[in-house]
């Protein structure tokens, strides 16, 4: 439960909440540092908002003595977004799979087909966020990933990754996921595209937003973060505390609760409550 809340309270809504707010709330399309990291924040964001509810309920649920299933398993070390769905929101895409993409057909009507159900899974996925059109695009960017994605597996069967290709296809697919979020955390179009110019580098006269310490933060939190979801790849997070040594543990447990109470009364509704 601390960390979960040291997740929402401390990292979302203390440290990346307000870099995120400053770049999609500019009056100005953002330059190409400020776009990145504005994005980069609220990829760190919506995770340690939804993944920290998450495992703040798990935590309260086993204070009851329930086991609940994971919702998140790394998911920004995923490589490929077929790996990435099976790690984000696993509820929700187990519900997306089980009721939407299988009735549609599936795989098990040729390939058409096959990318019909993906596209159209992903779509309505989208839609379910909320009535936005800014939400359908981000499902169908998602639904395009996965039906890309499919077709270098068929033009590539025998390719398998190494560790310097493992890390690039990961860093590729995280970097896509980036493009998709401007979609999800956009109010308008306008705005979705005026972000994304300053990502692509099309708004070179653009003013800073971002003062030095939020970009700063925002690297070292996300950094971490990247590194910790790629150390605990193949790892849960039950076995990691189970292999840590109590004083460690104690020690970690304490830094996080403390910034937790000092952050107390400043944090934020849940993202997803909306949804």
């Amino acid at each position: 439960m601390t960390l979960g809340l040291f997740e929402k309270a401390v990292l979302a809504d203390g440290f990346l909440g307000p870099v995120v707010d400053q770049v999609y709330n500019a009056r100005v399309a953002p330059g190409f540092l400020d776009a990145w990291v504005g994005t980069l924040a609220f990829s760190g964001q919506i995770f340690c908002d939804f993944a920290g509810y998450s495992i703040t309920a798990i935590g309260a649920a086993l204070c009851l003595g329930f086991a609940l299933s994971d919702n998140f398993r790394f998911p920004y070390a995923a490589i490929g977004f077929s790996d990435f769905w099976r790690r984000w929101h696993i509820t929700l895409s187990a519900w997306l799979r089980d009721y939407l993409y299988i009735p549609l057909g599936g795989n098990r009507h040729g390939e058409a087909r096959t990318y019909f159900s993906l596209l159209a899974t992903m779509l309505i996925g989208g839609l379910w966020h909320g009535a936005s059109w800014t939400f359908v695009v981000w499902g169908g960017l998602h639904g395009l990933y996965l039906m890309v994605e499919r077709q270098l597996r068929k033009w590539f069967p025998g390719f398998r990754s190494g560790t310097v290709e493992a890390a690039g296809l990961g860093l590729l697919t995280f970097a896509l996921v980036n493009v998709a979020w401007v979609f999800f955390r956009a109010r308008t179009f306008p705005q979705a595209l005026g972000v994304l110019r300053g990502m692509f580098g099309r708004n070179p006269h653009a003013e800073p937003v971002l003062a030095a310490v939020y970009i700063a933060t925002t690297v070292v939190i996300m950094s971490g973060l990247l590194l910790a979801h790629w150390f605990m790849r193949r790892q849960t997070l039950e076995g990691a505390i189970a292999r840590t040594h109590p004083t460690t543990l104690t020690a970690l447990w304490t830094l996080m609760a403390f910034a937790v109470v000092i952050q107390h009364g400043e944090s934020n509704g849940f993202i997803y409550f909306q949804f």
